[in-house]
């Protein structure tokens, strides 16, 4: 405290100067909320410059494609004769026909094993477990 003011003039100069600081820190608040807020700042440079943002996703789109373009490869095409062509038509069509007599085979073996598992094994049949030691 500064001794040559009365103390009541200084109380009034300091909380003066409090509220001076409050509100230059409210304003400062403020202005860095702003700042900090990516989205509201693209949304008003989408406002302000929208044909720069079309122009830039253009421009960036068409540089990409060029940039990851692949590069085509020669492939050399195979010529086969007659008869490997004509092999390869017939298993084309045989693979069908293939596919349901093995699907038949499957069924048939899972039937007639499982009703093997069903039947009662006899008491001869069974191992005994002194023999798996």
């Amino acid at each position: 405290m500064d001794r040559k003011l009365p103390k009541k003039q200084e109380i009034e100069r300091l909380i003066r100067l409090g509220e001076a600081a409050r509100s230059c820190l409210g304003d400062e608040a403020i202005l860095l909320k702003q700042r900090l807020d990516v989205p509201a700042r693209i949304r008003g440079s989408l406002k302000d410059h929208p044909a720069g943002w079309v122009l830039g996703s253009l421009a960036s789109g068409l540089a990409a494609s060029l940039l990851f373009r692949l590069k085509p490869r020669a492939t050399e095409k195979k010529h086969r004769g007659l008869p490997l062509t004509l092999l390869g038509l017939a298993l084309t069509a045989v693979r069908p026909v293939a596919k349901v007599w093995l699907t038949d085979q499957v069924k048939n073996y899972l039937a007639g094993h499982s009703r093997a598992s069903t039947t009662k094994a006899t008491p001869s049949s069974r191992p005994h477990p002194s023999n798996f030691l």
